[in-house]
């Protein structure tokens, strides 16, 4: 019995070397496309976990489903214990281990109850022997208990994840929940201070972003208060900008109106005397209801009525201070707002330039005719 003792512990030595010696020869594979190899990683542990599925069952701890690198920013981020299992098939002791420790209802439940993340990998696939060369693992299956620590000095330096602690060989349920239990006494109040660091700075984001909401909607709210203003003083200025337009533009028709009629009184001939032969008598009733009787040629168009009754009004005005007009206005296109018209039968004269009295049916030799305003005009001061 001692000599088998004796054997098997000169084998395992020998074994241990020989492992050593082969495990610095073989080449290392390596690492060129960062995401083609992590999603080969990924693939391999997920093949790893449906093998051991396959193998030992689904009662196991809740491996995580990613590379190692994927598992390690989780519990960094996370603020979780990581716990890191590496195996290797060249070991008989892992076939047990898998079979009596991982399958353990008290180690899972350990494991659940303090959120420790578990990442399982085999060391022929090519992350979990960097894993493994990493940290010089010789003897397997090999548990590695990862935390977030502060560098010991450096106190501008972020926390990193470091390895606290390490269980080499087969290992029973009890004795890796108690390495566990320990490194948790030791560094969970680190982690749950790194939590309560981190809930805090969520929650004074979150107040700060919430005031930054706050004012950012009252900073809206009054911008589109004073776009509203803005717009109504537009709209405002706008109108009177038109509204005073449109009160020149009247301004400067009446004058240009005033002053045509001025140039056109100068133009208009004098009234035949009651000797002349071929003279029209035209009676007219004004639009103030005033009656006006002149005498016209026979020859005088009826542009020429028109005239004489526009600028009627300036001859009961025309006196030592009367200013008439040389020329006509510029850009004037002069308009006769009203109709002479014939009443019995109703008969309407309209203006034309070149149609003599004598040729205007119903106004030779004389006419009673009315004038009728086809334009209202408030502004008129006539």
């Amino acid at each position: 019995m001692v000599l088998m003792t004796i054997f098997l512990a000169c084998f395992n030595l020998v074994r241990n070397v020989l492992q050593a010696v082969l495990y610095f020869i073989i080449p290392r594979p390596v690492i060129s496309d960062i995401q083609a190899n992590r999603t080969r990683d990924s693939r391999l542990t997920t093949q790893f976990i449906q093998n051991f599925e396959e193998k030992y069952g689904t009662v196991h701890p809740e491996f995580f489903h990613g590379s190692y690198s994927q598992a390690l920013d989780t519990a960094k981020r996370d603020f979780r214990f990581f716990m890191v299992i590496l195996e290797s098939d060249e070991h008989d002791d892992n076939a047990k281990f898998n079979r009596e420790t991982l399958t353990s209802v008290d180690l899972l439940t350990f494991l659940q109850e303090h959120e420790v993340l578990v990442w399982v990998g085999n060391v022929k696939d090519p992350e979990a022997f960097q894993v493994s060369d990493k940290w010089r693992v010789t003897t397997f299956p090999f548990v590695a208990i990862v935390a977030l620590q502060n560098p010991p000095g450096n106190m501008g330096t972020s926390p990193k994840m470091t390895l606290v602690d390490r269980i080499e060989g087969l290992s029973s349920p009890d004795y890796i929940i108690a390495r566990l239990n320990v490194q948790i006494n030791r560094y969970g109040p680190v982690l749950q201070r790194f939590r309560f660091e981190r809930a805090e700075r969520d929650a004074t984001r979150q107040i700060r972003e919430q005031q930054d909401n706050a004012y950012l909607l009252s900073l809206q709210a009054d911008q589109e208060k004073e776009r509203k203003v803005r717009e109504i003083a537009e709209k405002q200025r706008l109108e009177e900008e038109k509204a005073r337009k449109k009160a020149e533009e009247r301004r400067l028709y009446l004058e240009n109106r005033e002053n045509w009629r001025r140039w056109a009184l100068t133009k208009l001939p004098d009234e035949p005397s009651r000797n002349e032969t071929n003279v029209a008598m035209l009676s007219f009733k004004l639009s103030n209801g005033d009656r006006v009787v002149r005498r016209f040629r026979a020859d005088d168009t009826v542009e020429m009525i028109y005239t004489f009754v526009d600028t009627y009004h300036l001859r009961t005005e025309i006196n030592s201070k009367t200013k008439f007009v040389s020329h006509p206005p510029i850009d004037y296109n002069h308009k006769f707002e009203f109709l002479l018209v014939s009443p019995y039968p109703r008969t309407v004269h309209h203006l034309s330039k070149y149609k003599t009295i004598k040729e205007e049916g119903g106004l030779w030799p004389s006419a009673n005719l009315i004038v009728e305003v086809t334009i209202d005009d408030d502004d008129d001061d006539e």
